[in-house]
Parts: structure tokens; C-alpha cells; sequence
């Protein structure tokens, strides 16, 4: 045991050193210089070496468990597990990989990490026992893997949205439904009136109209099949996870927030048209065209402070001819503007014009929609949970992961008929779209 010992004493050393630069950097307010850097992660190697040794000493002596606990040293608990951006040496599972490879290892039957039992498990469930709810992410790196998905996105990020907590699954608000403007239908039917002196007002009675916005949050699941041989590097899995699963889950609720059918995922934007007014066509437009009347008359039906206009980039090369003619003169000038310094996009009358992934193909609805995307209400609860399980794939030595992220989400506002208008069917609305051509 002298050797355990000993060893056991040099990764303390090592783990000193560690906390102290960590320490030192935390008193001055500041990151690691890249020297310290350096040294911190020759350290992790260090460690890492150290206990490889000791393993390998406990094995070849066979020295048994309860006695190696018997010269356990006490570590004691970190004050906060969530505040500090490097958790220090011995304090919690140090990267999202290498929480994932703890993982594999459980159920791989390779031992089990006391660390992840520091981990929170689901609501109801004990914490022990993986069968009952197994081993949940770490607060901290569920945030990080959200954070990415919502500032990554430039449709979600300008979502007005409403984190769902507690033991609640839903979201309920109330509204005025109003969908015109004309006398009688304001407020969903409030009304005055001008009365003559003494005049009876009876028979005058009006009042407002609600309606209620409920939501209830849907379930967005993915899968990742890791084989024993990408176990091995804890630091290549956590970078395959970090950026494949916050760009997928990006991609779809973007996609479910423009065309969503509200069936078990969001009501998109295109997904009633209750919520959007349709821009039809020019008598003759070519196929899959846009042209100066389509974004005058798109920009025409408006109804928003914050707006964007969103597109397919194949139709950038249009977008860049259009013009306008302005004075007397008739001076043709360029509807889409060159971004200015400091953004990266251009504008057209004054909002900005942003190329989306998830825009429809030239020609279809919603290849271009100009919309006010803090109408669109998103809920969501917590971060991206995950379990896992090798019971899957056990005979192709591949471990299963499984990432779920709850979310749902409407538009908040429907088209409305103004207060005054010609002939025909003329709307406003949050968001406006241009008819299939």
C-alpha cells in the first residue's frame, strides 16, 4: 500500500497546482494566461498518467477494494458545481465528453464513476439507480448545449420565447381577439359613441373579446450511436456531440417555426393562414421571380416594429437587381441595400434582409416573408436531457445516446382588416408572404 500511497500523494500535488492557478486567475479576474494554460492541461496529462500507474499497480497485486477505501482520502464537496467555468481537479466531471465516456463505461460494466452520481436525475426519480432514471447531463453543460442552439439561430433568437419550469408541461395566456379594424370590431367589439346632451345611452352596451393562446410542450428527440473505438477519446466524442446535435436541433425548430403544422410540433408561420397574409402574384411574373411590385405590396402589409425579411438565398441575384424609381426624375434606385459597417446583412426598406436555410424554393410560399418574428411565441422547458444505453447495439459494440429537448411554439398575432380600405381584401399583418408564382 506504500506505493498506492505515494502515488496517491503525487496526483494531490499535481491537483494543488492545478487548483492554484485556477485560483490565482479567479483572485485576479481574469482567464488563464496561455502559459498557464499550457501548464493546466500538462497537469490534467500528468494526472491522468499517474493514476493509469496506480491502476495498473492495483491490478498486478490484486489489492483489494476494501482495502484500497480504507486509504481513501476525503475529498470535500465544491461550494458551487455551476458557477465556475473549469471545474478544479477532482471536482466534478471536467468536459462533456468525458461524462459521456463515464457513462459508456457504467453500462459497459467498466466501473462506475462516483462523479455521476453527483449528476441530478429526473423529477421522481432516484438517482442511483440507472433503470430508474439513469444518468442525467450535468446542469451546465445542458445550458451550453441550448445556448448554442438558440445563438446560432437567426430565426429562434428573434423568437419572443418563455421558458416552461417547475412540474409544469404547458403555457396558457390571454389575448384580445381582434381581427379588424373597423368601428365595432376593435378590441373584439368595443364600442362608443358620440351622445347628445342628457341623451339615453341605453341599448349601447359593447365590450371586449378574449381568447386564450395554449400551448403544450412537444418532445424533439435524436440519437447518436457511438462506437467503443470513439469512446476511447473523450475529447473527439464531446466535439462530434457539441456540434452536430445543437445544429440539428437548430435546423428543425426553425424549420418547424416557418412551416410547422401544429401536429405534435410548432404551428409555423406558413402553417394557417390565419396568421399571414398572402402576397399574390403580378398578372404575367415570370415563374419563380421576385419583382419590384411583389415587395412593395409585401412591405404595404405590414404589422410590426421588429421587422426582418427571410429568404432563400437562390434568390439573392433578383434581390439585388430590383430598383425603385424615386422623384420626379425617376431615379432608379436599388431596393436591397449592401450591409452597412458592423452588419452582416443587407436591408430592404430599412429592415434587414437575412438568407435562411429553411426559406422555400424559389417560386413556392415562403421563399421570401417579411415578418416581425416577436409575434411568434416559443416555450420551452430545461435543456436537452439525455440517457443512453448499450443493450441497443451490444453486439456491434456501439453505445446509444439519446437527446431530447421539449419545445413548442404559434404565432401570436392574426392578420387584420383595417380600419379603412378599398374594395377587395386587403390585410395587415405580423407576417406577410409572397404567393406561390
Amino acid at each position: 500500500m506504500l506505493k498506492v500511497m505515494e502515488l496517491r500523494k503525487k496526483i494531490k500535488t499535481l491537483k494543488d497546482e492545478g487548483n492554484s492557478l485556477l485560483n490565482k486567475a479567479e483572485q485576479e479576474k481574469r482567464e488563464l494566461s496561455a502559459e498557464e494554460q499550457a501548464r493546466f492541461e500538462a497537469i490534467d496529462r500528468e494526472i491522468d498518467a499517474v493514476e493509469a500507474r496506480m491502476d495498473s499497480y492495483v491490478k498486478i497485486n490484486r489489492i483489494p477494494e476494501e482495502e484500497l477505501r480504507t486509504f481513501e482520502p476525503h475529498r470535500p464537496e465544491p461550494e458551487d458545481r455551476g458557477a465556475a467555468a473549469r471545474m478544479p481537479f477532482g471536482e466534478g466531471i471536467r468536459g462533456f465528453g468525458e461524462q459521456l465516456m463515464a457513462v459508456a463505461n457504467h453500462y459497459m460494466g467498466r466501473g462506475t464513476d462516483p462523479r455521476l452520481l453527483e449528476v441530478r436525475a429526473a423529477t421522481g426519480l432516484n438517482e442511483s439507480i440507472p433503470s430508474e432514471g439513469g444518468f442525467l447531463l450535468q446542469q451546465d453543460f445542458s445550458s451550453e448545449l441550448l445556448k448554442d442552439t438558440y445563438n446560432q439561430s437567426e430565426i429562434l433568437k428573434r423568437c419572443r420565447r418563455i421558458p416552461i419550469s417547475g412540474p409544469s408541461n404547458s403555457f396558457s395566456q390571454n389575448m384580445i381577439d381582434e381581427t379588424s379594424r373597423a368601428t365595432g370590431s376593435r378590441m373584439g367589439g368595443l364600442q362608443v359613441y358620440w351622445e347628445a346632451e342628457a341623451a339615453s345611452m341605453s341599448g349601447l352596451s359593447t365590450k371586449p373579446k378574449f381568447a386564450k393562446i395554449d400551448l403544450k410542450l412537444q418532445k424533439l428527440m435524436g440519437l447518436c450511436y457511438a462506437t467503443d473505438e470513439n469512446l476511447a477519446d473523450a475529447a473527439q466524442l464531446g466535439g462530434i456531440i457539441r456540434e452536430a446535435f445543437p445544429e440539428e436541433f437548430d435546423f428543425v425548430v426553425s424549420d418547424a417555426v416557418i412551416r410547422g403544422d401544429g401536429a405534435g410540433k410548432p404551428l409555423g408561420i406558413l402553417g394557417s393562414t390565419d396568421f399571414y397574409v398572402s402576397v399574390a402574384a403580378e398578372s404575367g411574373q415570370s415563374a419563380d421571380t421576385v419583382i419590384t411590385e411583389n415587395i412593395l405590396k409585401m412591405w404595404k402589409s405590414r404589422k410590426g416594429r421588429d421587422l426582418v425579411w427571410l429568404y432563400n438565398q437562390e434568390l439573392e441575384d433578383q434581390l439585388n437587381a430590383l430598383t425603385l424609381a424615386i422623384g420626379t426624375g425617376g431615379v432608379l434606385m436599388p431596393l436591397f441595400q449592401e450591409p452597412k459597417a458592423g452588419s452582416p446583412y443587407g436591408t430592404i426598406k430599412g429592415a434587414p434582409a437575412i438568407p435562411v436555410e429553411v426559406a422555400s424554393g424559389p417560386g413556392d410560399v415562403g421563399d421570401i416573408i417579411l415578418g416581425d418574428l416577436n409575434q411568434y411565441l416559443l416555450i420551452d422547458k430545461g435543456g436537452v436531457q439525455t440517457a443512453e444505453s448499450i443493450h441497443v447495439e451490444f453486439l456491434t459494440g456501439q453505445t446509444v445516446f439519446r437527446f431530447t429537448y421539449r419545445v413548442n411554439g404559434q404565432p401570436i398575432r392574426k392578420k387584420i382588416t383595417p380600419y379603412k380600405r378599398t374594395a377587395g381584401t386587403y390585410y395587415t399583418a405580423p407576417f406577410v408572404a409572397l404567393a406561390a408564382r
